[in-house]
């Protein structure tokens, strides 16, 4: 469960506030159910915050109102789940089903360090092969009309 969090922190570069996603992974599961841990991360990525200071604050909140509350749908949580290696995508669908269930489950085999290892090569050649889901900075186009001339003349004598 501590590889969990920590491949989520670093694959979507929360800002670590000087600790090391491994510190941060072993306090929060002193403190707080791994499956709480795992929504606030994605809630906050869902509120586009990308620091684990506010991971930590929704962790707080939660644990005010003794229960999870988040905001972001069932897809949003696969398509964030879906960049994890396959090891770790199978215990992350097994801590969901733990929060859903209150069931408890077993924590993952050793052996899944060596799955991922295999795993992220696989995967890396996946991605390669896929067209990258990012977000495309937006340029604005050049106003090529006199209106900008004739404001930047105004705006000009106006400062003069």
């Amino acid at each position: 469960m501590e590889q969990l969090i920590e491949v989520l922190i670093e694959n979507y570069g929360f800002e670590l506030d000087g600790e090391t996603s491994q510190t941060l992974a072993a306090r929060w599961l002193e403190e707080y159910d791994a499956s709480w841990i795992r929504l606030a991360i994605i809630e906050a990525l869902y509120l586009g915050r990308y620091k684990t200071i506010s991971v930590e604050h929704i962790l707080n909140l939660w644990e005010h109102r003794g229960q999870p509350k988040f905001h972001f749908t069932h897809e949003f949580e696969q398509l964030i789940c879906h960049r994890l290696p396959k090891a770790l995508r199978e215990v992350s669908i097994a801590v969901e089903n733990r929060g859903r269930n209150s069931s408890p489950i077993s924590e993952p085999e050793p052996e899944i360090e060596e799955e991922l290892e295999a795993e992220t090569v696989i995967e890396d050649e996946e991605e390669a092969r896929e067209p990258s889901l990012s977000i495309d900075r937006f340029t604005p186009l050049l106003d090529q009309s006199q209106v900008y001339s004739k404001l930047k003349a105004v705006a000009n004598s106006e400062a003069n």
